[in-house]
């Protein structure tokens, strides 16, 4: 199989579950491609706004698919403080699970000043 064949195995239908299978046969494709320098590989970035809002099981595959070569930088951005986990009772920091929480780093920001957006406002404008 090549990535085109399994790729118009996925597209024939109108809805394809992407099953564990599929999932290895298409890393099988591209590893290979790879290590042919066929192809390269190039990390992107995800960005999940409103993180707070993804359940348990969201949490569960990013915290898998963070272990893959083929992982992307991952972005999160939320506004809450403590709150439930969806699909649980546990309350966590911005409502990620620790398990999850352990391994990110943190960036803090604060809202801009009336000067500080003057400022903005004033280059831009230029």
């Amino acid at each position: 199989h090549d990535l085109v064949a399994v790729m118009n195995q996925i597209s024939k239908s109108k809805k394809t579950e992407i099953t564990e299978k599929l999932r290895q046969e298409i890393n099988k494709v591209v590893n290979g491609y790879i290590d042919q320098g066929i192809a390269e590989l190039v990390p992107g970035v995800l960005f999940i706004d409103e993180v707070h809002m993804l359940d348990i099981e969201c949490f569960t595959y990013l915290n898998k698919a963070l272990e893959s070569s083929l992982a992307p930088i991952v972005i999160f951005a939320t506004n809450r403080g403590v709150c439930t986990v969806k699909g649980t009772d546990i309350q966590a920091p911005h409502g990620i699970p620790t398990d999850l929480l352990d391994r990110l780093m943190i960036v803090r920001t604060m809202t801009y000043t009336i000067e500080e957006m003057v400022k903005i406002l004033a280059v831009r404008a230029q």
